[in-house]
């Protein structure tokens, strides 16, 4: 298969191919080193080998390099079904791979490993060394981002609808998550989530997540933004801005930019925001405008890479609890429109714009549907 039929067969699997291309881009721009960890419980690698290396060999077609963090029993199973040879390492695999142990020269032999083309497998000495320790002795090491642990069971699910739990933000929500488990520590979520808790703990970095899904489920996980497992980050920090003091007005409109593939026109960077709520490292904003109608949501922007970790959430619960009445526009053809209906409290079409308001009294829709319809274009066209 040739580069655009792994990639065809990536998207055939996720669904997503414009999502996909991000991510990909989103990848190729990290260290290979640095792009993601899996770890792959002895039991896991037993029943699910076959999905799991599967994906692997794909994403190695695609010169990415996921390190894979393996216990000793499931070393001991690759050397029996899958021994290495001295050319091509391993052809049963599918993919080349390497195995190292932790060391202090880690971060060296795994960008030799990839250097020559292999899949770095580190080995888990779990008799010395607790889990959470070694993944982040790896992760600190390779400047890691994203943490996978796999498991046939998958992510963990809601009890009560049976849907999958998408995210659990660190501190007061996800301590209110654990204290609904009994007190069992043999509990595979509750062992996940303390793993979790810790390891975003030790990083302290918001773009860094920690996810629990299926090998069935690897590429869903990391080409579409909803993702397919259950996501530990760090709890979004968003700052509420009066002005532009304090602020990257670069980083700021890259942005806006960056999440509507458009460019802005010079008037809009002109322009003045009255309140601003920005995340702390700009995955995401709202730009306002106090008018005599209330709250003109001119942009509401984030980043692709962070809208499954609920940055555009919690920047919502903020602006529609501080900023009423509210309204706002969107093209016909913007993905959020389907979001938008769920929340706005009344909307309104034609061939141009979706007309959205919240908090606003009957008689005043027709004033701000005129005025919406009358504002300037904010991006350059295409």
């Amino acid at each position: 298969m040739n580069s655009k039929d792994i990639l065809s067969k990536v998207f055939e699997i996720t669904r997503d191919p414009r999502d996909g291309l991000h991510f990909l881009e989103e990848f190729k721009s990290l260290s290979p080193e640095s792009f993601a960890l899996l770890f792959a419980d002895a039991n896991t690698l037993l029943e699910s080998s076959e999905a799991l290396f599967s994906d692997i060999k794909l994403l190695f077609r695609l010169e990415l390099y996921p390190i894979l963090a393996l216990e000793p029993e499931s070393i001991q199973y690759l050397n029996v079904f899958y021994p290495p040879t001295k050319s091509q390492t391993s052809r049963r695999v599918g993919f080349p791979y390497h195995i190292i142990n932790i060391s202090d020269h880690i971060r060296s032999e795994v960008k030799e490993c990839i250097s020559s083309k292999k899949i770095p497998i580190i080995v888990w000495p779990n008799d010395t060394i607790h889990l959470d320790a070694f993944l982040f002795q790896i992760v600190d090491a390779l400047n890691i981002n994203k943490v996978i642990q796999l498991h046939h069971d998958g992510p963990i699910y809601d009890d009560d609808t049976g849907k999958v739990i998408s995210l659990i933000p660190t501190g007061e929500e996800l301590q209110n998550f654990k204290s609904e488990f009994a007190v069992d520590e043999t509990d595979r979520d509750l062992q996940f989530i303390t793993l979790a808790e810790s390891l975003v703990s030790k990083r302290n970095q918001a773009k860094f997540s920690v996810v629990l899904t299926s090998p069935y489920t690897l590429l869903r996980e990391l080409f579409t933004v909803k993702g397919s497992g259950t996501l530990v980050k760090k709890e979004n920090r968003i700052t509420h801005y009066k002005s532009m003091d304090g602020l990257d007005e670069k980083r700021l409109f890259q942005l806006i930019e960056t999440s509507f593939r458009k460019t802005l026109q010079p008037s809009f960077k002109d322009s003045k925001f009255t309140d601003l709520f920005l995340e702390e490292s700009y995955q995401g904003c709202a730009w306002l405008v106090q008018t005599e109608f209330g709250f003109l949501l001119s942009k509401f922007a984030v980043n692709e890479t962070a809208r499954g970790a609920g940055v555009g959430r919690d920047i919502w619960d903020l602006i529609s609890n501080q900023t009423l009445p509210l309204y706002w526009r969107s093209k016909p053809n913007n993905n959020i429109n389907k979001w938008y209906m769920k929340v706005a409290q009344g909307i309104e079409k034609d061939q141009n714009w979706y007309y959205y308001w919240l908090g606003l009294s009957q008689h005043q829709i027709p004033e701000i549907i005129k005025l919406l319809k009358d504002m300037p274009e904010d991006f350059i066209p295409n």
